[in-house]
C-alpha cells in the first residue's frame, strides 16, 4: 500500500495543469505564434478555477513556452535560447559544475557535430572555417579576441552539421564555451601549445573541407584531449600564493 501512495503526484495543481497544456499544445498541432484556448477554455477543459489555470499560465511563461500579453489570448513561444544561457551561465558561475566537465561535455557533443558537419557542410562554410582559422592564427596573442573566434568556429561547426538543434545547443553556450575555451587556452601557454591549439584547428577544417567524417571526428577528439589534459593538470597543481 505504501507504494501506491509514494506514486502521487504530490506536485502543486497548478503545474500539473501546466503539463496539460504542453500535452494539449502538442497534440493539436499548435505552433510558435499560434494562440492557446482562453482561459475559460482552457478552465472547462481542465476542470479547475480560473486561478489554478493563471498560475499554469505564468508557470509555461516563466519557463519561455508561452508568451502572454493584456488583453489578448496567450501564444506559443518559439524556442528561446536565452533561458538555457542563463542556466549554464549560472551553473558554472555558481560552482555547480567545473570548467572540466564542461569541456567533457562538449566534447562528446561536438566529435558529432564534425563529423555531421563533414557529411553535410557548404562550400560557403568551409570558406568561412577557414576565415576564421586564419584569423585565430592572427590573434594568437589577443587572448579575448582568440576566444571570440575560437567560439565563432565551433558555432560554424553546428550550423554545417544542418541540423538546427546543434546550433540551439552551441547558442546558448556562448558564455560558458568562452570560459572553457579561455582556461584551456591559459593552460597551453607556450609558444608550442599555441601553435599546437591553432593547428588543431587547421586539421579539423581540413578534415571537414574533404568529408571525412572519421578523419574530423578523430581531429576534434584529439583537439578536446589536449584542453581537457592541461586544464586538469593546471587543476592539479598545488598553488604557491595569493592569485594575482
Amino acid at each position: 500500500m505504501s507504494e501506491d501512495f509514494d506514486t502521487l503526484d504530490r506536485r502543486p495543481l497548478y503545474t500539473r495543469v501546466a503539463d496539460s497544456i504542453l500535452a494539449m499544445i502538442a497534440d493539436t498541432g499548435l505552433r510558435p505564434g499560434d494562440n492557446l484556448p482562453s482561459e475559460a477554455a482552457l478552465c472547462e477543459r481542465a476542470g479547475v478555477s480560473r486561478v489554478v489555470v493563471r498560475g499554469a499560465l505564468a508557470h509555461l511563461a516563466g519557463a519561455g513556452h508561452i508568451k502572454l500579453s493584456n488583453g489578448r489570448k496567450a501564444q506559443v513561444n518559439a524556442i528561446n535560447p536565452d533561458i538555457l544561457a542563463g542556466t549554464f551561465t549560472y551553473g558554472l558561475a555558481t560552482a555547480q559544475f567545473t570548467v572540466s566537465k564542461v569541456l567533457e561535455v562538449r566534447q562528446g557533443i561536438e566529435t558529432t557535430m564534425a563529423a555531421l558537419a563533414a557529411t553535410n557542410r557548404t562550400e560557403a562554410q568551409v570558406a568561412k572555417l577557414q576565415d576564421l582559422c586564419a584569423r585565430m592564427q592572427q590573434a594568437v596573442g589577443e587572448p579575448q579576441l582568440f576566444a571570440e573566434l575560437d567560439y565563432l568556429f565551433h558555432l560554424c561547426i553546428a550550423e554545417a552539421t544542418d541540423n538546427p538543434l546543434y546550433v540551439y545547443i552551441v547558442k546558448p553556450l556562448r558564455e560558458v564555451i568562452l570560459q572553457s575555451i579561455t582556461a584551456g587556452r591559459l593552460a597551453q601557454q607556450t609558444e608550442r601549445e599555441q601553435n599546437r591549439i591553432v593547428s588543431d584547428h587547421q586539421i579539423i577544417v581540413d578534415a571537414i573541407a574533404q568529408g571525412h567524417a572519421e578523419a574530423a571526428t578523430r581531429a576534434m577528439q584529439n583537439h578536446f584531449s589536449a584542453a581537457s589534459q592541461a586544464v586538469q593538470r593546471t587543476d592539479a597543481e598545488p598553488s604557491t600564493g595569493p592569485n594575482p
